[in-house]
């Protein structure tokens, strides 16, 4: 793949490598989609049901990413028994759906990012979420961002959550892609971890000091304050991105 041209934030082009990875995946929650205040929304209104006390935005920051049950088992504690965690995470998702959608914005610069991701790739993008596919489908139809990606996977898809080496490797085997070749974008440790299950570069996207630190502890290539910067880092790193918490297939 040659000099693709492909658009940055301000709508201009420019020329991408051909260091460029050879497939983009991106997480959601976070790296694509602004879905805090969504997420925070209905959670407590499901936890006010039962009486435990609210959770403030910078504590579901912290706590999403694992997928809903365990979003709900870490905001109800104690207070909620193990065996009545299901029903109350099912009524989360109930109030959290019906709302998502439009309390859910993307980040101002995705529609971009994933633009000049699927110029680059050949469309070879998918969005790897430990969000339902499902719900992770709609937002996408609704955004209009779902143009940009060929393939959305979350823990319903293959029965596994990231970090399971599960949820990453059956889209790259669908691309054509080895794991080294590919790059993956998230802006929690468990993308960091997933990445490297599977041998698969990690770049990081997050503001926050400790997230920061979180995705840097876990080896990803940089961490970078917003999306928007990726292709610049990109053009700019060449293949740099390749060796910094990449792994071979045999471990070395």
């Amino acid at each position: 793949m040659d000099a693709t041209l492909a658009a940055d934030r301000g709508g201009a082009l420019s020329a991408m490598p051909s260091t460029v990875p050879a497939a983009l995946l991106f997480d959601l929650d976070g790296t694509l989609a602004d879905s805090f205040a969504g997420i925070r929304l209905a959670l407590n209104a499901a936890l006010a049901e039962r009486g435990v006390p609210e959770r403030d935005l910078d504590w579901v920051r912290r706590h999403v990413g694992r997928g809903a049950l365990e979003l709900v088992r870490d905001a109800a504690g104690a207070r909620v028994a193990e065996a009545a965690l299901v029903a109350l995470t099912a009524r989360y998702l109930v109030l959290y759906r019906a709302t998502f959608l439009q309390r859910t914005p993307a980040y101002p610069d995705a529609a971009a990012v994933l633009a000049f991701a699927a110029a680059g790739t050949g469309g070879r993008v998918a969005v790897v979420s430990n969000k339902d596919e499902e719900l992770s489908r709609l937002w996408l139809r609704h955004t209009r961002l779902d143009r940009h990606v060929a393939v959305v996977v979350g823990p319903d898809t293959y029965g596994v959550r990231k970090p399971d080496p599960g949820a990453l490797l059956p889209v790259l085997r669908g691309f054509g892609v080895a794991a080294g070749d590919a790059l993956f974008v998230g802006d929690m440790a468990v993308d960091a971890a997933a990445g490297a299950a599977v041998g698969m570069p990690v770049v990081g996207v997050s503001a926050d000091r400790a997230g920061a630190a979180a995705l840097r502890a876990g080896g990803v290539a940089a961490v970078l304050d917003r999306l928007g910067e990726l292709p610049a880092w990109l053009v700019e790193h060449g293949s740099g991105w390749r060796y910094h918490g990449a792994v071979s297939a045999d471990g070395g």
